[in-house]
């Protein structure tokens, strides 16, 4: 899913910026990185500030246009600091990190664009049109001074917090569904628990029991959670014995 994610840098000036960007991208798992119309070179700067991730240097595209970088994606979102004339598309980094996710999540083949604009004026105003939300930092207005690389160190991190929060939702789903004790199951499971119990002389009353009933059914028991109290109850039985 994070393949299909790219970042886009236009006219960045600074070596030093593209190599840290590379370096918060991997951070969080993202490679692709596109550079439009830059007026730097990948230097020897670039590939310092880079650290570790000189393998996503070394895999940058450079295209001549804004239009070129995006126009096979069906998701663009450009980061913003304009306020006045984007309020219908303004999203925080968390909420734009969502839509991402949502979007990859829904169609496979999905390619998003995540923009960052210039060092010093950010995007145009036609550039900003062609995106369809607007990403708004909501930094200390006092003081909302970030660079290119934090920009995009925040902005993928939330990214990499929803795609662990879709996947980890998937998998507790999958495992779940395939792996939920039968009735029967609990049943024996029940039945089991009766007999240990008042031969422990722990249960005195059918309350107990009901109780311990509502306990399981809520609890939506999963196989292997039957088997190990099954066996908790088995080892039990044995010292009785």
């Amino acid at each position: 899913m994070l393949n299909n994610i790219r970042i886009v840098l236009v006219a960045p000036s600074h070596s030093g910026n593209v190599g840290s960007v590379a370096r918060a991208m991997k951070t969080m798992g993202l490679a692709q990185l596109v550079l439009v119309n830059p007026s730097c070179t990948l230097d020897e700067q670039a590939f310092a500030l880079a650290a570790g991730a000189k393998d996503v240097l070394e895999q940058v595209k450079i295209v001549a246009s804004f239009d070129e970088a995006i126009g096979d994606c069906s998701l663009v979102m450009g980061s913003s600091a304009r306020l006045r004339h984007l309020q219908s598309t303004l999203v925080t980094p968390r909420e734009g990190a969502q839509l991402t996710i949502n979007e990859l999540s829904k169609y496979e083949q999905s390619a998003v664009a995540l923009v960052f604009g210039r060092e010093r004026v950010g995007l145009t105003n036609e550039e900003l049109l062609k995106c369809h939300y607007h990403v708004n930092i909501p930094a200390n207005p006092d003081y909302a001074s970030l660079n290119l690389a934090m920009a995009v160190q925040l902005v993928c991190y939330e990214v990499r917090m929803a795609y662990l929060s879709a996947t980890h939702k998937a998998l507790k789903t999958r495992l779940s569904s395939a792996g939920y004790a039968s009735v029967s199951e609990v049943e024996h499971l029940l039945a089991h628990s009766e007999r240990t119990y008042r031969t422990l002389g722990f249960i005195q009353n059918e309350a107990v029991m009901e109780k311990l009933r509502r306990l399981y059914n809520r609890a939506r028991l999963e196989k292997n959670e039957v088997n190990i109290l099954q066996g908790i109850l088995s080892a039990v039985d044995k010292r009785i014995k």
